[in-house]
């Protein structure tokens, strides 16, 4: 049997064997370049990454504040606020005219559920009101002020509230009041929500009365918009006098910062004769002091009494 081949030059050959060497080192150059440019990218994506903050707290405008203060009263200046789960908490900064260490604030906590678990820093508790834990917030907010609470019983439009004063080594004025609204019936299927409200002020000029005018003109001005959010409980009935018969309604003194109770219909009758305060201590009357004669003078005559 025969075989027909063509036969190949030693010079064809080694001439195939450059050309197979060239492409191959082509090859590996392409093969390093890509390898350094992906380097490249990866290190510069690795120092250009997202820039992270430490504080879970955002600013806000302050037309977004939770509370705002009553008209007249301290500006808005700042809104810090934080997110959670089950709620929000903002620190509202209000304008501050003092020279006591600490800025004037809002602190307002909204919450839908308080019981929601979690084992997170995700989740809004707000803790009941007690008189240990009212001392350990005046102390932070109030560095060497000596706070007295006091025992007057106060109430704004959203229910009971209590507060304290002082005066600070720069002799400011200072306040603090705290207040929780949450539903008078507890809910069984929904929960009705918690507010939690404290108020720190200091002033170089204002009195008690007007740095306490401000805890209770403060009106709330955000809510939740499902069903369930309701901490304000049901709303109080019409009076019964309003509209009635006999029942008149007199205009409240400008100033007044405690409400007066609503006047009851009663039945006209004639007032009874006046009759004048006495006294029921009787001061005995000093007795009268002898009038002692006058001794003539030297040198002039002596002048008869009339008949």
């Amino acid at each position: 049997m025969l075989f027909y081949s063509h036969p190949l030059t030693d010079s064809a050959f080694l001439r195939l064997r450059k050309g197979w060497r060239k492409r191959a080192q082509g090859l590996l150059g392409a093969l390093k370049t890509l390898s350094l440019t992906a380097t490249a990218i990866l290190a510069g994506c690795s120092t250009q990454s997202e820039l992270r903050f430490a504080s879970l707290m955002t600013e806000v405008p302050p037309s977004k504040a939770l509370v705002m203060p009553p008209p007249g009263g301290p500006a808005v200046v700042a809104v810090l606020q934080r997110t959670y789960k089950n709620g929000v908490s903002q620190e509202i900064a209000l304008s501050t005219a003092s020279a006591t260490v600490g800025q004037n604030a809002f602190y307002v906590s909204f919450a839908t559920d308080v019981e929601m678990p979690s084992e997170n820093d995700d989740v809004l508790k707000i803790r009941r009101i007690t008189p240990d834990r009212i001392e350990r917030e005046m102390e932070d907010r109030f560095p060497g002020v000596d706070m007295r609470t006091s025992l007057y019983y106060v109430q704004n439009k959203y229910g009971p509230f209590g507060f304290a004063t002082g005066r600070s080594a720069a002799g400011d004025v200072c306040l603090y009041a705290w207040q929780q609204i949450e539903p008078n019936t507890p809910a069984i299927i929904v929960p009705g929500g918690i507010v939690s409200v404290r108020l720190r002020l200091c002033d170089a000029d204002a009195t008690e009365e007007q740095l306490l005018r401000t805890m209770y003109a403060f009106s709330i001005s955000a809510y939740y918009s499902h069903s369930g959010w309701n901490p304000f409980g049901d709303p109080p009935p019409v009076p019964h006098q309003l509209g009635g018969l006999d029942a008149p309604s007199f205009p409240l003194g400008m100033g007044s910062t405690v409400e007066r109770p609503p006047v009851r219909p009663s039945v006209t009758r004639a007032a009874p004769p006046r009759v004048p305060a006495r006294s029921t201590v009787r001061v005995p009357a000093a007795a009268p002091r002898p009038v002692e004669p006058s001794r003539p003078l030297e040198g002039y005559p002596i002048v008869p009494p009339p008949p």
